[in-house]
């Protein structure tokens, strides 16, 4: 399947949408979670998911399986790749059908050509490079190398544009970074070229998106603390057009109250060309007074204390939006996978160390903006 039949699908599968938000009890639980792996029942964050086919396919992730808060305690990072068909809209029975080369989180997904391509992220031992393509094969997972990434790279935002993968930000080579790199899907042997590094600061855990075949969006992400100067948060976005070959600024997100929304750690996922839906991310006064001005005890507070995203929001050609608030999927580092039932909202973090194992799903009606 093409990308451009799959995006119209999806949107197919999401039209008839009402105009109003979803309000917090239209996000529906969904049972079932991937159990194949010491660890994972407790949830993960950061893993890659996507659609393949009827199935939705979920990689890898990271959590601490074993006395979470303490201060010795180990992140554990997970190698299986699981499927659950799309049958039931709120039940997911999945099965292993295969591992990665390597245990891994914190890299990109994205859904294309009745695949899941993979790029990036990283485990205990450093950083990744390789990047694959995961397709299915007689209820097994087919796992096939595409060229590495120049660079390692994890924490980054990436999404398809056209025929082209872009992934930019995050760590590359170790370091925060501005870079942004784009493969020829059609191509792939050409290898990975650089684009013009976005303006701005460097951005760490951003979110991105397409508008349209030549348009990539990134939003979000953060600048860590260097030579003296504190962490810096981006609120606002960017986009590069392939035509002028330059980037140009844009307006982020807004809640209900009008305030600057910060959509760093959260998810995006593309529903059509031209339309992206983000959810879920840290709170920005909560974040940088973390990172800025580290206090005991700031693992031993209650989810609600660390104030998550609780907004789904939609970026199309008029700007952004709200279309739905809930506690549900008010998470760091979860994954969208949009279906014929809606979207589905994958693990994540309820607050700094504690994952999820929770599924919900984010109903057709409310994919939509009013």
């Amino acid at each position: 399947m093409r990308l451009k039949t799959l995006i119209m699908t999806t949107m197919t599968l999401l039209t008839g949408l009402t105009s109003g938000a979803c309000e917090a009890d239209s996000v529906l639980s969904v049972d079932g979670f991937p159990m194949g792996e010491d660890g994972i029942e407790r949830g993960v964050s950061a893993c890659y998911a996507g659609r393949i086919g009827d199935c939705i396919v979920m990689a890898g992730g990271c959590n601490f399986p074993v006395n979470t808060l303490a201060p010795d305690s180990k992140k554990k990072y997970y190698k299986g790749i699981y499927a659950a068909r799309i049958g039931q809209a709120d039940r997911l029975r999945w099965t292993r059908i295969g591992e990665l080369p390597d245990a891994s989180a914190y890299g990109v997904a994205v859904s294309c050509d009745n695949s899941m391509i993979i790029a990036g992220g990283m485990n205990g031992k450093g950083s990744q490079r390789a990047v694959y393509r995961i397709t299915l094969v007689n209820g097994r997972s087919q796992v096939v190398s595409l060229p590495a990434l120049p660079c390692t790279a994890d924490n980054m935002a990436g999404a398809v544009v056209g025929r082209r993968l872009y992934v930019a930000g995050g760590m590359m080579d170790g370091r925060p970074s501005c870079r942004v790199l784009c493969l020829d899907l059609d191509r792939p042997d050409a290898g990975w070229k650089e684009r013009k590094p976005f303006p701005g600061i460097m951005r760490i855990q951003p979110v991105a998106g397409s508008m349209g075949d030549r348009r990539f969006c990134i939003f979000g992400g953060f600048a860590p603390a260097a030579a003296g100067a504190e962490a810096r948060l981006a609120l606002a976005g960017c986009v590069y057009d392939e035509t002028t070959e330059e980037w140009q600024p844009l307006e982020g997100p807004k809640d209900a109250c009008d305030e600057p929304l910060f959509v760093g750690g959260g998810a995006a996922v593309q529903l059509s060309k031209d339309s992206f839906l983000v959810a879920g991310g840290v709170n920005k006064d909560v974040f940088l007074s973390a990172v800025n001005h580290p206090q005991p005890g700031y693992l031993n507070h209650p989810e609600a204390w660390y104030r998550f995203n609780p907004y789904t929001l939609l970026y199309n050609k008029e700007g952004w939006s709200i279309i739905g608030k809930s506690r549900e999927t008010a998470r760091a580092g979860a994954a969208l996978v949009p279906t014929r039932h809606g979207i589905y909202v994958i693990g994540g973090e309820l607050k700094p160390r504690v994952r999820s194992n929770r599924i919900v799903r984010i109903p057709p009606l409310c994919c939509q903006s009013r």
